[in-house]
């Protein structure tokens, strides 16, 4: 299976957001947490910056829901996604398909999620965005900087406010945003009916 077929295949099989949150059972709190940050901040958008992302374009949220990360993520990409009226969304499971999940999307040799991919309708990858913003990483290195023994590092993360809604909620949807413009101004440019014609 090449990587199109494989974003096909997770696409067509892949569930709508209110789905995916009556599955779980765990982080509940964080996701709606995250979702109402993330509504704030949606509405704050304007109609201006919602016509820039509003091109045909699938977008697949790779997640499970026992990640903290995809806690934090999964609601803000689902509430974009319904405010961008032509994007068709859908969540489609990693641990169902390890295998070519670890082929396609493994960030740094590791299968980090969630990840989100902008791709055109036939399937082709524009541009995903994975895990966490680049502050969390930023702050997860200081942490690992100073040595700390295993319960401090747990310790200093949990007292981090930037991890937590909204701060953290903020900075995933400033990211999406900026990655889901660069996907919809080259499907703009380069539609699919466009793709053979060059």
């Amino acid at each position: 299976m090449n990587k199109q077929d494989y974003f096909n295949k997770l696409f067509t099989i892949g569930i709508s957001y209110e789905n995916y949150f009556n599955k779980i059972d765990k982080y509940k709190d964080r996701m709606n947490s995250s979702f109402s940050a993330g509504k704030k901040a949606v509405e704050k958008l304007t109609q201006e910056q919602i016509a820039r992302l509003n091109e045909k374009i699938h977008v697949l949220c790779i997640a499970e829901s026992w990640c903290i990360d995809c806690a934090n993520g999964v609601p803000l990409i689902a509430l974009l996604a319904e405010t961008v009226t032509k994007w068709d969304f859908r969540i489609a499971s990693r641990d169902q398909f390890k295998e070519e999940f670890s082929i396609y999307y493994s960030t740094a040799g590791r299968m980090k999620i969630p990840v989100v991919i902008f791709a055109d309708e036939d399937g082709d990858e524009i541009i995903r965005w994975v895990e966490r913003p680049i502050r969390s990483y930023q702050l997860l290195g200081q942490l690992r900087d100073q040595n700390l023994s295993k319960e401090e590092f747990i310790q200093k993360y949990h007292d981090t406010r930037e991890f937590e809604p909204p701060v953290v909620s903020q900075a995933i949807l400033n990211e999406l945003i900026f990655i889901a413009e660069k996907a919809t101004s080259i499907v703009h440019v380069n539609p699919p009916s466009r793709k053979n014609s060059r």
